[in-house]
């Protein structure tokens, strides 16, 4: 059974989504972010979406994925209808948070209405496996992949300052965007080890449709998560909400 929302427009464009975000908005609207196959991060609003008697209310929630109208507005899009592809994969509290990371860290890297198919493939790919993967690798990989996939990946094979390839451990420089030489260390940058850097390129090469198994160590991976969350931040120059969500749960 197809269930549908909709709401009377003149002018409409439709596009595959995930939902990444949702608010409430005024009385009775949602005030929502998804990505779409077509067209990119699309911020809209839902009106009407919060009565009870609405179907398509019920299907803006994260991480559903949606056949979608909607037309242009000056500030903001809006919904005209929606028909459901696929409601969200049951998550336990610890996946949702890293599929909260995920759509955070995506909405933060990418423009609106920037076309990226790849993108998109990409999220529908990492929620489909979080609940059968470990959530915390899925999360970091997506990431990794994002950071190449949004032009913001750092450089890990040779150095940023004196462009020498490197060989076992290193540093990271948050502001350079990328890895510092034993020589060029100037004693503010991050640890980077040989093991995170091998770990970097086995997550951005990691694949969702079938997943291969890897030893990962966790000294490795929690440097690689300090470097890329702090990279993340300081690129969009503001903090992650899902970052302060995992500490409160202790991941």
């Amino acid at each position: 059974m197809v269930l549908r929302y909709e709401l009377m427009s003149n002018t409409a464009y439709k596009d595959e989504v995930i939902i990444l975000k949702v608010k409430d908005w005024q009385t009775a609207d949602k005030y929502a972010v998804c990505f779409s196959r077509a067209h990119g991060k699309i911020p809209f609003l839902a009106y009407g979406a919060r009565y009870a008697r609405t179907t398509g209310g019920r299907l803006i929630q994260p991480f559903a994925m949606l056949d979608m109208q909607l037309y242009s507005g000056k500030r903001l899009d809006s919904m005209k209808s929606c028909e459901l592809i696929a409601l969200p994969q049951q998550m336990d509290i610890k996946q949702m948070a890293y599929a909260s990371v995920i759509a955070e860290v995506t909405e933060a890297l990418t423009e609106a209405h920037e076309p990226q198919e790849d993108i998109y493939e990409l999220l529908v790919g990492a929620v489909q496996i979080l609940s059968r993967n470990n959530p915390r690798l899925v999360a970091l990989s997506a990431i990794c992949k994002l950071l190449v996939l949004t032009g913001f990946a750092p450089v890990y094979d040779a150095c940023v300052n004196c462009t020498e390839a490197v060989e076992g451990d290193a540093f990271f420089s948050v502001v350079q965007g990328g890895l510092i030489c034993e020589a060029c260390h100037g004693g503010e940058e991050l640890p980077f080890s040989s093991g995170a850097q091998k770990l970097l390129q086995e997550l951005i090469a990691l694949d969702f449709n079938d997943p291969q198994l890897f030893t990962v160590r966790g000294g490795d991976l929690m440097q690689l998560e300090q470097i890329l969350y702090r990279f993340i931040v300081y690129q969009i120059d503001k903090p992650l909400k899902s970052l302060s969500f995992l500490a409160q749960l202790g991941l």
